[in-house]
């Protein structure tokens, strides 16, 4: 299975928890319509942190949901601060060249190294 997926950390901003929770609900309706996206599921913390932890068929998926989502990402990180932003898996140029015009994420590609063991 070759997922890509995406894990965000927020920090909500001072009085707007309520509008951004609408808007992480707004979101995961939206990605429930996604047939690309697997699963798009939402933490959180007594302190006013959010995560996301979301996965996607392939980067093509990924970037699907980020262009259909852009409105609602774009209100989402005026209403909170996004910390950690990590993506795994088999990151495609189109995935790359959006991560480049944003905030920097860490990326994580698969592991493909020789097993130890058969080093010899």
């Amino acid at each position: 299975m070759d997922s890509i997926f995406v894990r965000v950390r927020f920090d909500v901003r001072d009085q707007r928890q309520e509008e951004f929770e609408k808007l992480v609900f707004a979101l995961r309706q939206q990605a429930n319509d996604e047939p690309g996206t697997r699963s798009y599921r939402w933490f959180s913390a007594t302190d006013g942190s959010y995560l996301v932890i979301e996965e996607y068929a392939d980067s093509a998926a990924a970037m699907a949901h980020m262009e259909r989502a852009g409105d609602l990402l774009g209100r989402l990180t005026e209403c909170a601060m996004a910390g950690a932003v990590e993506l795994h898996g088999p990151i495609g140029p189109e995935l790359r060249e959006w991560v480049g015009s944003n905030p920097p994420p860490a990326m994580f590609t698969d592991f493909v190294g020789q097993d130890p063991e058969d080093r010899g």
